[in-house]
Order: C-alpha cells, then structure tokens, then sequence
C-alpha cells in the first residue's frame, strides 16, 4: 500500500480488564514518589470490563511521597490517576510491594516501576511501541510536508511515496517482529494482552493460540481471559482454509439470499451499512474491483447493519453497487453474522474460493484487487 494511503494511528495505552477468581489476604502496597508534586490526590482504580471501580485514594506530601495499601486481591489491569488525563496503566497483583517515580505533572510519560513483574513488561512494552510510532510518525509528517510543497505534482508525490514506504513499512514489520517475540516470550503475563492488540489476528494466529493457551493455564477463571480464549477459539473456526459460515437474509425485495447460492464463484463476503462513513468511503473500491473481475468469476455478497431499510437502499443506488446480492436483517450490531464473522469494526471483508471457504480477510482498496488479479489469472 502507497505510504500516501496509509492512516498513521500514534500509539495508546491499552486499556484491558483482567481478573482472576483467586483471593489472597496480602493485599497490594504502592509507594511513590513524585517529582513536581503540589500536594496532588493520587488514585487507584480497578479497570473491570464494566467500568472503573475506585480502590483507594492516597494524598502526596511536600517531599511527593504517598502510600497506598489497598485490599488488592485479583491479577489485573489498574490505574494510577492524578487526574483524567494524568494517569498510569499498571498490570498488579496481591501481595506486590509496588514502586513508582514519575513526574507528578506528567505521569503517564515519565513513570517507572519496580516491584511489579507484569508491569515492568508493560512499561517496555509501551516504550518499545511509542518509539516504533515516533519514527513511524516522522515519515508520516516528512511526507505531508513534501505533498504541502508540491502541490497538486502528483508524479513527485508518488516518488516521495515510493521512496519512504520502504523504510515506513520496515518499522512496521520490525515492530510487529518484536511483538511476536515479546508474546511468545510472555505468553502467561497480562501484558502481552496489550501486545496482542497491535497484531492482526488472520496473520498471527498461531501467537493468540499460544497467548491463550498459557493465559488459561494460569489464570483458568479469569473473565477476560475467558473471553480472549473464546475470541481465539472463534478465529480458529473463522481461519484460512475453513469453511465460511452459512448466512442468509432477505434482499431489499423481502426475498431470502444465502451466501452458499454464490458457490461457484470467488465471492467477497462485504460486511457495511449506510451510516458507516469509511464504509462509504471504501466502496468505489469495491465497485472498481467488481467491475474488473465479475466477467472472470467474482462476485459480492454485501451483508449491511443497517437500522433503516430505505437509507440502505439509497446507499446501494448512490454508491453504484451493482451486484444483486445484497442483504440485511435491520438488526444493527445485534445481527447474529457479527458474533458469527467475529468483527468489532467496519467495513470488515472475508474472500471466498469456490468452494466457499476462506482465503483472505479484511482487504482493503489495492489489497483487494492485487489479491483478485492473483486468484483470478
């Protein structure tokens, strides 16, 4: 993909939710201390899958000290807030004797810890990644200032483009290399639940198995846990080679379409919805894509989480998507196909073989049609 194309997301902590059935009587302790402090309150918050649940709340002192003793009693993820947008993520568990020095002004940048293993490779976790982000975000800016002197001179954009994608694309393959050994490395820690969300699923799957594998062996009755072993369980069903689920729904005629009557043909399998903007902004990619390549067997199967069966049918007039197959069953993110495709975004996409059974997901613009020019020579 051009650089020019590529959307640069800049790093964030990872906000996950973790817990454990055990108990133990120890307890947590946190001991801190702060630079820049002015007598600040400082925090501790369980972060649950519901919501953030207060623990306890400590005052720091003139010399930036404070202590926390809270009855801490499950391994999880924790905040350590001064303020809503000051404040540190930290991996604790019962019985952790914790150590933290920071910049009270800017504790999230400029935190250590000491005494909590999980939170130790947290913090080199998010180090390691915001710098791969800060290089990656130089080209980034590098490259939209060359295109602000250049103007509408689209051949020396493109020579820009080429010449920084190389290296763009390096840093993202390298980091991703690092993530994979950090997982594998960690594969019963928390924190390679942080690590895990920065690495695509269909291309790392063999890393969610691991990851789940070692984090249900030690933490058996997380919930979290839990839940990440039945998304990886889901994937597994949903992999390269298997056998795309049965959908069936009503056309805009009230008619039922499933999926398995377009056996026969490559079939892109479109997940979308009207009000979806990079939906909208995605489809004169898959028109292109249509219409090079439904003479030589393609075809697209368009399942929508629209609400309004009106607004969807004006989006499928206004947007040109002249195939016919296109359904909906108006349940929005309620419809069983995204429990069943397990997606949490759109657009989202999985490409069909003949056979009906998967052999890409998720591709995007020049990827879709560089994956068709491949399959259908």
């Amino acid at each position: 993909m051009k650089l020019k194309n590529i959307l640069l997301l800049l790093p964030f902590t990872v906000l996950l939710a973790c817990s454990n059935t055990g108990t133990s009587s120890t307890g947590l302790e946190i001991k801190g201390t702060l630079t820049n402090a002015h007598g600040e309150k400082i925090y501790l918050e369980q972060l649950t899958p519901e919501a953030v649940k207060p623990l306890d709340t400590a005052q720091v002192n003139e010399k930036g000290e404070f202590t926390i003793d809270s009855p801490v009693t499950e391994a999880g993820f924790y905040r350590l807030r001064i303020s809503d947008k000051n404040f540190v993520t930290l991996i604790l568990d019962a019985g952790e004797k914790v150590m933290i020095t920071g910049d009270a002004q800017d504790l999230g940048n400029t935190y250590t810890v000491k005494g909590s293993p999980d939170s130790e490779l947290f913090w080199q976790l998010n180090q390691r990644s915001a710098t791969n982000y800060r290089q990656r975000d130089s080209l980034q800016k590098a490259f939209q200032a060359f295109v602000n002197v250049a103007r509408m001179d689209s051949v020396r954009i493109d020579s820009m483009s080429n010449a920084l994608e190389k290296p763009y694309m390096n840093l993202i393959a390298e980091h991703n290399k690092y993530l994979q050994n950090f997982i594998e490395k960690n594969s019963s820690s928390f924190a390679s639940l942080a690590a895990i969300q920065q690495l695509q699923v269909e291309e790392y799957l063999p890393t969610y198995v691991k990851l789940d594998e070692g984090l249900m062996k030690k933490y058996p009755n997380s919930a979290y846990v839990k839940s990440f072993h039945n998304t990886v369980l889901s994937q597994k069903k949903l992999g390269l080679g298997s056998e795309a689920p049965e959908i069936s729904m009503n056309t805009p005629e009230d008619k039922p379409l499933a999926l398995t009557s377009l056996r026969g043909k490559v079939v892109l399998v479109d997940f979308w919805a009207s009000w979806c903007g990079p939906c909208r902004a995605e489809n004169p990619n898959v028109v292109r894509a249509y219409n090079k390549y439904k003479s030589k067997g393609f075809d697209i199967y368009s399942v929508s989480l629209d609400k309004d069966k009106d607004k969807w049918i004006a989006a499928i007039q206004k947007d040109g998507l002249a195939w016919k197959s296109h359904v909906s069953d108006f349940k929005h993110w309620q419809s069983p196909v995204v429990q069943l495709y397990n997606f949490s975004g759109i657009p989202y996409n999985v490409l069909l073989d003949k056979k009906g059974n998967i052999i890409a997901k998720n591709l995007r613009g020049e990827d879709l049609e560089k994956k068709l020019a491949e399959i259908l020579k």
